[in-house]
């Protein structure tokens, strides 16, 4: 579970409500990164909208790219438990276990597009050394076709991936 406790679902209508939302988004029972916030439910709240803001609404990313993204923040963070969770469900969504484990290891030789390559590399970047962004990357970005919407889902796909990876390794959260 994780390093702090919990509260339990039953003792609150609001947790109740918000994890039967879950329960019923995933067809599987609450996840412990949801769990973990039962103490602040206005913050467990507020993460399910982000997490549904962010990866399933309205999107020009594909969800294979956002996985994507996912598995390289993890490894940047070495949150060795978040990559394999993040390989699982970018597995289930392209089906070749070889690609997700080459991304994983080594994006930069995967067999994948030069969107992708330069995705992962900005997710990486933002993660290991933000102060080494550029406009540069941006421009590249639309070089490659992509727009602005794009990019800024880029930057937030990247951004909820590190606040997982910092909830899950700060409190001990077992996937």
């Amino acid at each position: 579970m994780a390093w702090i406790k919990e509260k339990n679902r039953r003792k609150s209508l609001v947790l109740e409500t918000l994890y039967k939302h879950a329960e019923e988004k995933t067809g599987r029972p609450v996840a412990n990164i949801l769990k973990v916030h039962s103490l602040k439910p206005n913050i467990l709240k507020g993460h399910v909208e982000l997490h549904e803001a962010i990866m399933f609404k309205e999107c020009e990313l594909s969800g294979t790219q956002k996985e994507m993204i996912g598995v390289v923040v993890s490894a940047a963070n070495e949150c060795l438990d978040c990559v394999e969770h993040h390989r699982e469900a970018l597995n289930q969504v392209t089906v070749d276990e070889a690609l997700m484990k080459q991304i994983a290891k080594d994006y930069m030789k995967a067999d994948i597009e030069e969107v992708d390559k330069a995705i992962c590399q900005y997710a990486e970047t933002l993660t290991k050394t933000p102060y080494k962004m550029t406009k540069a990357t941006i421009d590249h970005f639309k070089e490659l076709g992509l727009s602005d919407t794009a990019i800024l889902e880029i930057n937030q796909v990247t951004a909820y991936f590190n606040y997982m990876n910092r909830v899950v390794q700060g409190l001990g959260v077992e996937l």
